[in-house]
């Protein structure tokens, strides 16, 4: 893959470059995570002489949407770096981003003389400024995808152990691959979602650890229970490497946040590597004011997770030409 921090300071300076970040941030303010994840990357090509033009999407929009525009967003980013950037509008509005099209990726590329991708999240899909737009300019990976790459790849491949994986939210079935490819290095797998499929096959796995009480509201499984959270504490306590994908509970209502709450405790006990992803579980962190006791916080849900299952990410790939 190629890298930005590689690249000799005579390549960068007086060039434009096309910088793919993650804006998709329903609430930006100066302390989003994802802001400030993209800020370095922001900072030096700009330190190296170079001009910038974002590129990004928020949402998930069909056509045009006021809702969706990046202006909100780009004023904060804007700020938190300390002079105006230029953009594209959302790429999303164009539903051409979506079919990893070389005509649209061409237009694109007439915006720089060189692509960087620091948008980890979303390079998990084959879209147009993700993965074609690699075709049509020198590319390279961002500070922050080079520094995603890395730490997921040692917590994948070379994992102190034991490892123990926590696994909640709501879209289990996508984390399937990522058990059965990490199954025979890791000591525990916590579930904590009520969205789990006891007929899935995955799921049925000795490691496999399904909740043995919940707290529930209205005959609904809300959060993990009081035996459960003993059970996981005493798991995690033991752990040299944990990843954690998906909060534990319903965090959205403050009574079922204490399974999340007390799995975090926990973790931030022990003396292990600990990651975290996904936009919930990141966010929860920054909410309990945990975040800075891991040592990575993913960028990437889906990303991180097809990463850990050692799939292809299509714009990883495309860096990779």
């Amino acid at each position: 893959m190629k890298l930005l921090s590689r690249l000799d300071e005579n390549f960068l300076r007086g060039r434009s470059c096309l910088l793919r970040i993650n804006l998709d941030i329903k609430e930006p303010n100066e302390k989003n995570w994802r802001l400030q994840a993209v800020v370095p990357t922001i900072k030096y090509l700009l330190e190296h002489g170079s001009k910038i033009k974002i590129l990004s999407h928020r949402g998930r929009p069909e056509g045009e949407d006021k809702e969706l525009l990046l202006a909100p967003v780009m004023k904060i980013l804007s700020k938190i770096v300390g002079q105006e950037l230029d953009y594209l509008e959302n790429v999303r509005f164009n539903s051409l981003e979506h079919k990893n099209d070389h005509q649209f990726a061409e237009e694109l590329a007439k915006n720089g003389d060189f692509y960087v991708n620091d948008d980890f999240a979303t390079s998990h899909r084959p879209h147009t400024s993700i993965s074609a737009i690699t075709s049509h300019l020198p590319s390279f990976a961002g500070l922050l995808l080079e520094k995603e790459v890395k730490v997921l790849t040692r917590v994948r491949e070379h994992p102190s152990q034991p490892l123990v994986m926590i696994i909640g939210g709501i879209k289990i079935a996508d984390k399937a691959a990522a058990i059965d490819y990490l199954y025979d290095k890791t000591e525990a797998f916590l579930m904590g979602s009520a969205y789990i499929d006891q007929e899935d096959p995955t799921l049925q796995k000795e490691k496999v650890i399904i909740p043995s009480d919940w707290s529930t509201d209205n005959s609904h499984e809300r959060d993990i229970g009081p035996q459960t959270i003993q059970q996981y504490q005493e798991v995690i306590s033991g752990a040299k490497t944990i990843i954690w994908s998906g909060p534990v509970g319903l965090i959205e209502l403050p009574k079922f946040r204490n399974g999340s709450k007390a799995v975090a405790e926990a973790i931030t006990k022990t003396d292990s590597f600990a990651i975290a992803g996904g936009g919930d579980t990141s966010r929860f962190l920054i909410e309990e004011g945990v975040a800075d006791m891991f040592d990575f916080i993913s960028t990437g849900g889906g990303a991180m997770l097809d990463f850990l299952a050692n799939k292809e990410l299509p714009g990883l790939e495309a860096l990779k030409k």
